[in-house]
C-alpha cells in the first residue's frame, strides 16, 4: 500500500484520490482496520499489528504518463484484491527503470511540436511559431538533462524563461523594435507552467484536504513567478526594458489554424510524455473535442464559464474511454494534455507578466469573430489578472467536480448484452 500510494502521488494523483484508492485496497484485502494519512509528501499507515509506517514520494509528476499507466492497472487490480502483494510491490519497485516508449530524441522534439502548437493556438505569426519550436526544442533538451538531476530541477524554469526571452526579444528588436511578441515567449514555456497543479490545488481545497492544496497553490505561484522573473531578467538582456514589456503582435494567423495547433499540440504532447500505446488518437480527438466547446461557449456566453465547461466534457469523455472501451487507457493520462490547453496556467502567466511589468495589454490586436480568450483578453492590472485567473480554476474545478459524479454514474450503468448480428460470427 505504500508503494502503491507512493507511485500514485509520483504520478500526479490527488490525495483524495489516492486516499480513496488505499482505503479500497486495504477492504479487498481484509483490512478495514488500517488509519490511511495521505499528504503531497509522506504516506502514513497506522496498523494496530505492527505499528505506523510511512513512504516518502519521489515528487510529483516525476513518473512519465506511460509509467502512470502501469499505476494506474496495479491500482484497478488491487482495488478488486485480484493482484498478489508480493507482486505488487515488485512491479512498482521496477516501474522507474522501465523503459520509455520513445527514445530521447522523440520526446526533445515532441517539446518542440507541442510549442508550436501552443504558438499556432495563439495565432502569432509563422515566424513565431518557428522560433516557438527552436525554444520548446531547447526546454525538452534542458528536461532531459535535468531528469535524473534533481538538485538542478528547480533552476530548469528561470534559466529557460531567460534564455527564451532573451532570444525572442532579441531577435525581434532586429526585425521591428516594436514588437515585443510576449506569446511567443510563453509558448515554449508552457509545459513548465503548473496549470494542472493549479486546478488540483483548488479541488483538494474544496474537498478539505487543507494541507496538500495550500501546499501545492503556493508551489504552483512560486514556480508562475520564477518563470515571470526569468522573462525578466531575459529581456534586460536582450535591452528590452522589463518595465515596459507588452504582447503587440502585427500578424495573425487564421481563425482555423487555432484547431490545428490543438492537433498538433496534443500530438508534441504525447511524444514529449510518453503516451502509452494506443492513447494518441483518443488525445488527439479530446483536445479537439475540448477546445471546440471552449470557443464556442466563450463566444456565445464567457470565457471563464468555457473553460469551466470544457474541462468538464473533456474529463467526463475520458472517464467513458477509461471505463467504457477496451482500450482500459486511465482518465488522467488522456486530460493531462488539455490541463496545458484549457487551465489558465499559460493566461496567468501572459497576464501577471504585463501587470508586473506596468502594462495592461491594450495594445494587443482583436479582430472580429476572434473568440479566443487568450487573445481578447484585456488586462487592466494585477487585480483583474488575479480575479480572472481564480475565476477560471474555480470554474474548472466546479466542471471537473460534475464530470467525476457523472463519470461514476456511467460506471454503474451494466454493460449492454451482445446481439448477435445475421453474418456475424459468435464467440
Amino acid at each position: 500500500m505504500l508503494d502503491l500510494g507512493r507511485c500514485q502521488l509520483a504520478a500526479g494523483y490527488p490525495v483524495d484520490d489516492v486516499s480513496a484508492t488505499l482505503d479500497k485496497v486495504a477492504r479487498a484485502y481484509g483490512r478495514p482496520d488500517l488509519n490511511i494519512v495521505v499528504l503531497p509528501d509522506a504516506i502514513l499507515v497506522d496498523d494496530p499489528r505492527t505499528g505506523r509506517a510511512r513512504a516518502i514520494p519521489q515528487g510529483p509528476n516525476s513518473l512519465r504518463l506511460d509509467q502512470a499507466a502501469v499505476v494506474h492497472e496495479i491500482a484497478s487490480q488491487a482495488r478488486r484484491g485480484e493482484l498478489d502483494p508480493a507482486e505488487g510491490v515488485r512491479e512498482l519497485e521496477e516501474l522507474p527503470y522501465r523503459k520509455p516508449r520513445f527514445p530521447a530524441w522523440v520526446s526533445i522534439l515532441g517539446y518542440g511540436l507541442a510549442s508550436a502548437g501552443f504558438a499556432l493556438v495563439f495565432r502569432i505569426s509563422p515566424w513565431g511559431v518557428a522560433i516557438a519550436a527552436l525554444g520548446g526544442i531547447f526546454v525538452g533538451w534542458l528536461m532531459f538533462l535535468t531528469r535524473t538531476r534533481p538538485n538542478l530541477a528547480p533552476l530548469v524554469p528561470p534559466m529557460a524563461a531567460a534564455i527564451c526571452s532573451f532570444a525572442i526579444f532579441g531577435f525581434a528588436n532586429l526585425i521591428d523594435a516594436g514588437v515585443q511578441p510576449l506569446r511567443v515567449v510563453a509558448a515554449p514555456l508552457i509545459t513548465l507552467i503548473p496549470g494542472a497543479a493549479l486546478t488540483r490545488s483548488t479541488q483538494e481545497l474544496a474537498s478539505g484536504h487543507i494541507i496538500s492544496g495550500a501546499s501545492r497553490l503556493v508551489a504552483s505561484i512560486v514556480q508562475i513567478l520564477m518563470l515571470v522573473f526569468g522573462v525578466m531578467v531575459g529581456a534586460i538582456l536582450a535591452r528590452v526594458s522589463p518595465y515596459d514589456i507588452s504582447d503587440l503582435t502585427e500578424q495573425r494567423l487564421p481563425l482555423w489554424v487555432a484547431w490545428l495547433g490543438a492537433a498538433v499540440y496534443a500530438i508534441g504532447q504525447a511524444m514529449a510524455f510518453n503516451e502509452p500505446r494506443g492513447a494518441l488518437t483518443y488525445v488527439v480527438l479530446l483536445l479537439l473535442l475540448a477546445f471546440s466547446i471552449q470557443q464556442g461557449v466563450a463566444y456565445w456566453v464567457d470565457s471563464v464559464l468555457a473553460a469551466g465547461v470544457a474541462a468538464g466534457a473533456a474529463l467526463f469523455v475520458a472517464i467513458v474511454i477509461q471505463d467504457r472501451t477496451q482500450a482500459g487507457i486511465p482518465a488522467f493520462v488522456l486530460f493531462a494534455p488539455v490541463f496545458w490547453l484549457l487551465v489558465p496556467g499559460s493566461l496567468g502567466f501572459v497576464g501577471i507578466t504585463q501587470a508586473i511589468a506596468g502594462t495592461d495589454g491594450a495594445d494587443a490586436s482583436v479582430s472580429p469573430g476572434d473568440t479566443i480568450s487568450l487573445d481578447t483578453l484585456d488586462f487592466a492590472g494585477t487585480g483583474d489578472v488575479l480575479l480572472l485567473t481564480g475565476a477560471s480554476i474555480i470554474a474548472i474545478t466546479i466542471g471537473m467536480q460534475i464530470a467525476s459524479i457523472a463519470g461514476r454514474m456511467v460506471r454503474k450503468i451494466p454493460d449492454l448484452p451482445t446481439i448477435p448480428l445475421p453474418g456475424a460470427k459468435n464467440d
